[in-house]
């Protein structure tokens, strides 16, 4: 409760005592910022364009990859904006209006095997305790533990019950959006064998593009954790781009298979959005948590 007050003033007080403003101008102005949602309400998200489409010119990830491709960043205006979705959430189809009115597009990032199924995601199995351990332990003991305890197995299917994107639902969004991977089944890759990370990178490519009829290009790390192993997978496979949870800003320079984000929160006020811009909170959060002072994430550790 403590700790939600104090994050609950520190938005404020970046929001109105100047500091989201001095942020806006000094880093992102010649910079790509990137935001990451999961499933946020309909409402919600449009309260968060409608503010963030008056502030900053919103633009597809994928100019990203003209702009490296081309060496130029000419392409990419003042104030640039990114959105992506993480997982790919049956609920994310509700917000193709708001795409279509604000002239967004976002890019999505699909699990292959959970999509057109009745898989379910595997967090949402267990209890929110056991989430955080057992992302910090190797995947086939995640696994074990989660048919043991939960009764869970990745590839069961849950009859009139499913979570993620439909094929007929990705059909109606093609047009409007850019769809990127997100794995087969959101291991955390660092926690995986290098046959495991092959498998769930390099099928998982294959797989969605057979789904979707279209070349994959952009990945984003589940949970944000990545590895050199995973990034060279990444390139072997034809994958241009990688956008990880590490805060800070993108620009001409930036690596390609480590872009940098400043947050969002799904459901969240419009000041703590504001304040997430600013990129401060993530760099709290993984100072005093998993990461450091430079905004970057830790591998997480036994």
């Amino acid at each position: 409760m403590m700790k939600r007050f104090i994050f609950s003033l520190l938005y404020l007080l970046i929001r109105y005592c100047g500091v989201a403003s001095l942020f806006r101008t000094c880093m992102a102005k010649k910079k790509l910022t990137v935001l990451v949602y999961h499933n946020p309400l309909v409402d919600v998200f449009e309260k968060h364009i409608n503010y963030l489409s008056s502030r900053y010119n919103l633009v597809p990830l994928m100019d990203f990859i003209k702009a490296k491709r081309d060496r130029s960043w000419e392409m990419i205006p003042d104030y640039a904006l990114a959105i992506t979705f993480d997982d790919g959430w049956k609920e994310n189809y509700e917000l193709l209006p708001v795409f279509q009115k604000y002239n967004l597009r976002p890019t999505l990032f699909l699990t292959s095997q959970v999509i057109n199924t009745e898989r379910h995601f595997w967090w949402t199995a267990c209890c929110n305790g056991d989430v955080e351990r057992l992302k910090r332990i190797p995947n086939m003991q995640r696994l074990a533990e989660l048919e043991k305890k939960y009764r869970y197995d990745q590839d069961k299917e849950y009859k009139g019950d499913r979570q993620a994107l439909n094929v007929n639902e990705i059909e109606k969004m093609k047009d409007f959006v850019d769809f990127g991977l997100h794995t087969r089944y959101h291991p955390v890759l660092t926690q995986c064998t290098m046959e495991e990370k092959r498998d769930e990178i390099m099928a998982g490519k294959l797989e969605l593009e057979e789904i979707l009829g279209r070349r994959i290009e952009a990945f984003a790390y589940p949970n944000g954790d990545y590895d050199e192993e995973c990034i060279h997978m990444l390139r072997e496979c034809g994958l241009k781009i990688a956008r990880t949870t590490d805060a800070g800003w993108n620009d001409i320079n930036s690596n390609s298979y480590k872009l940098k984000v400043t947050g969002a929160s799904d459901n969240g006020s419009i000041t703590k959005l504001v304040a997430e811009l600013t990129g401060i909170p993530r760099f709290f959060q993984y100072a005093g948590y998993h990461g450091n002072f430079n905004g970057l994430k830790n591998k997480p550790k036994l």
